[in-house]
């Protein structure tokens, strides 16, 4: 506000981002208004859609004068905040024996975005500064409140991000973490070492029909009585009432597993189930504008050393993350739209490479 009220009064023009992502941003943004108006209860609806009016915190952050210097300062603050709600959690987990951690969020799926965002951000620092070593204490301290959120889909999806990373600079490094993983794998607690095992167990159990019956993967059941709701709801039931409409269409199975099923643990069904197929074509949409627009800025070495990447690295993590997990949570989307807005940011600063934006 102060930044605005600055501009104002010195009578310069605020410079709104524009081009193909925010517009993607906003068509995104109208189908949640649009399910949450003809799904199955428009008044429980309004009630909570308007958090998603997050979405419009890139505008006024890429508005703001910022430079390479000033982003790069706005990120240490981030990961040194995600370094302290990582002390904080790690004190959880030893004096307050919580098996699971979930530091100020109050959710452990949040905490886990968090820290797999900060992670690879942190991962990016210290490629241009490997002798830093309070970025080294930084990276352990997340590392290890990573570790402990047990939150299996935001492990992947910081391993995606750190795929991409290192393909781009370094593949040598891929060996290095794999490697590092293995060591690390056996000297984890028994629990931790389920945890990890459960991601690659699937026992699956058909009737009669040759139907889906049980799975080990509960998210496998989610999914499949997810799809029955689209069949019967295409234009979507409207933010807010899946509690609602779920138990209509839940297999009987996940009696066992949860028996509330506060969203559908996948980012693509669940906007298809809330805003109907037009929210998923908005949200491919959006998707496809950022790679378009992020692949499209040519940076140079000495401005940035790889800043845009990281964000993009940053982005595709968060997409693995949501193949198992609703990332457009309240929290989460705070830190999300934070880093889109600074990359939008960015964006203005850098030129478009002739060769991938024609």
């Amino acid at each position: 506000m102060i930044f605005f009220y600055l501009r104002f009064r010195s009578k310069e023009l605020i410079n709104w981002p524009k081009g193909l992502f925010p517009f993607a941003t906003l068509l995104f943004l109208s189908t949640f208004f649009l399910g949450a108006l003809v799904g199955v209860d428009p008044a429980n609806s309004f009630h909570t859609v308007h958090k998603y009016l997050t979405f419009l915190m890139i505008f006024p952050l890429g508005a703001m004068a910022l430079g390479a210097q000033e982003i790069k300062k706005l990120l240490l603050i981030f990961i040194s905040g995600t370094a302290f709600c990582s002390i904080y959690g790690i004190g959880k987990h030893f004096f307050l024996h919580e098996d699971r951690i979930d530091s100020f969020s109050g959710d452990k799926m949040v905490f886990g975005g968090l820290l797999m965002a900060g992670l690879l951000l942190t991962i990016w620092f210290l490629k241009n500064s490997p002798k830093n070593i309070w970025l080294w204490a930084g990276f352990m301290l997340i590392l290890s409140a990573l570790v402990l959120t047990q939150t299996r889909g935001a492990w992947i999806g910081a391993f995606a991000g750190f795929f991409l990373f290192s393909w781009r600079y370094n593949r040598k490094w891929l060996l290095a973490a794999a490697i590092l993983i293995a060591l690390a794998f056996f000297m984890m607690p028994t629990s931790l070492q389920n945890r990890v095992k459960s991601i690659t167990d699937l026992n699956i159990s058909y009737d009669g029909n040759q139907q889906i019956a049980n799975s080990s993967q509960p998210r496998l059941l989610i999914w499949l009585s997810g799809m029955k709701i689209i069949k019967d709801y295409p234009w979507g039931i409207g933010q807010g009432n899946i509690s609602d409409v779920f138990p209509r269409y839940r297999l009987m199975a996940l009696n066992l597993y949860e028996p509330t099923v506060p969203h559908l643990h996948n980012n693509f069904l669940q906007v298809l189930v809330q805003n109907g197929w037009i929210g998923l074509i908005a949200f491919l949409f959006w998707i496809f504008s950022y790679y378009k627009t992020a692949l499209s800025r040519q940076e140079t070495t000495n401005e940035s050393d790889g800043l845009n990447w990281i964000f993009l690295c940053v982005f595709s993590a968060v997409l693995v993350w949501g193949l198992t997990e609703y990332t457009f949570s309240h929290q989460f989307m705070n830190v999300q739209f934070f880093l889109l807005g600074l990359q939008l940011n960015y964006w203005a600063l850098i030129k478009p490479n002739p060769l991938v934006s024609h």
